[in-house]
C-alpha cells in the first residue's frame, strides 16, 4: 500500500482525466480567440464605449421535494459540490424480480406505498460532498489504497428494514450473509481515504445490504407485521431459483461523483 497522501496527490493533479473513468461522461471545450493583427493600428486604440451591465446575484437553489417524489436532500445543493459515493453494483436477475413482485403484493396489505429502485448497489461509503478540483486526487487515493484487495463473494440472507438518519425515509433491504469480513476490511480502507479529505466515514457496526424499495416517513412499525412473511417468501424463492440469483462475485468497485463514474478492479 502506497503512503502517498492526499496533499501529494493534489499537487500532481493536472486535469480531470482518468484512465479508469467510464467513457461518455466528459464534456469537451474548445478555446476560441480572434486574431486582430490585420486591424488598422489606429482602431486598436480607440476608446470603446463602457458596456451597460449589472451584476446579478446568484439565485439561491431551493430544494423542492415535489420534484423527486417527496425526498429531502441530506445536504443542501450548492454549485461546485459533487455528491460522491463508493459502491458495489448488483445486476437485477429473475430471482430478485420475483421477490420484488411478492414484496409489492404484501406491502399493499399494510397500505405501505412502496417505491422500488430500478438499479441496485451495496454502499461502501456514505454520500459525501467533494469540490470539483478534489475529484481526481480523491479517486487516485482510492485506487492506490484498494489496489491490493482480492476478489470475493457476497451472499444474501434475509430482508431487513432500515431508516435514514433523519427518519424521513424507510428502506427495505436485502441483507448479506457471507462476505462481511471482506466488506469490513474494504470499508476500513475507504474510511482512511475519506479521512485524508476530512470527509465523513462509514457507519459503525454496519449492516451491509442492497436497498430494494423505499417509502416516505418512518414505517418500521408497519413493516413489523409483514417482515416475517416477506422473509418466508424470500426463503421459498431461494429454494426455487439457483444460487447465482442470490450472491455477488465482487470483481470491481465503483465511485460515482456527479456525472462521473470511476471503476476499480480487484485482484
Amino acid at each position: 500500500m502506497s503512503n502517498k497522501g492526499a496533499l501529494a496527490l493534489l499537487a500532481e493533479y493536472e486535469g480531470d482525466s482518468s484512465e479508469d473513468e467510464v467513457p461518455g461522461t466528459r464534456a469537451s471545450t474548445k478555446r476560441l480567440h480572434k486574431d486582430d493583427d490585420e486591424e488598422p493600428r489606429n482602431k486598436r486604440f480607440e476608446r470603446l464605449p463602457v458596456p451597460n451591465f449589472t451584476i446579478n446575484k446568484l439565485e439561491e437553489v431551493v430544494d423542492d421535494p415535489g420534484l423527486h417524489e417527496g425526498r429531502l436532500r441530506s445536504f443542501p445543493h450548492e454549485r461546485g459540490n459533487w455528491a460522491t459515493y463508493v459502491y458495489i453494483p448488483y445486476e437485477a436477475n429473475e430471482g430478485l424480480q420475483r421477490l420484488i413482485s411478492r414484496i409489492a403484493d404484501l406491502s399493499q396489505v399494510e397500505n405501505i406505498e412502496l417505491k422500488f429502485f430500478d438499479s441496485f448497489h451495496l454502499s461502501l461509503t456514505r454520500t459525501v460532498v467533494l469540490r470539483h478540483h478534489l475529484i481526481e486526487p480523491f479517486v487516485n487515493t482510492i485506487r492506490e489504497n484498494i489496489s491490493h484487495f482480492n476478489k470475493f463473494i457476497v451472499m444474501f440472507d434475509s430482508l431487513e428494514v432500515y431508516t435514514n438518519e433523519e427518519k424521513t425515509r424507510t428502506f427495505l433491504g436485502l441483507q448479506i450473509k457471507t462476505g462481511y469480513d471482506s466488506l469490513v476490511k474494504l470499508i476500513q480502507c475507504l474510511d482512511h481515504c475519506l479521512g485524508e479529505f476530512k470527509l465523513q466515514k462509514f457507519y459503525e457496526n454496519p449492516s451491509f445490504h442492497i436497498s430494494i424499495a423505499w417509502c416516505l416517513g418512518d414505517a418500521t412499525e408497519k413493516f413489523k407485521s409483514i417482515i416475517g412473511d416477506l422473509n418466508h417468501e424470500l426463503e421459498q424463492l431461494m429454494n426455487e431459483f439457483s444460487q447465482e440469483n442470490w450472491y455477488i462475485y465482487v470483481e470491481e468497485v465503483f465511485c460515482r461523483t456527479g456525472n462521473k463514474l470511476f471503476r476499480f478492479q480487484l485482484l
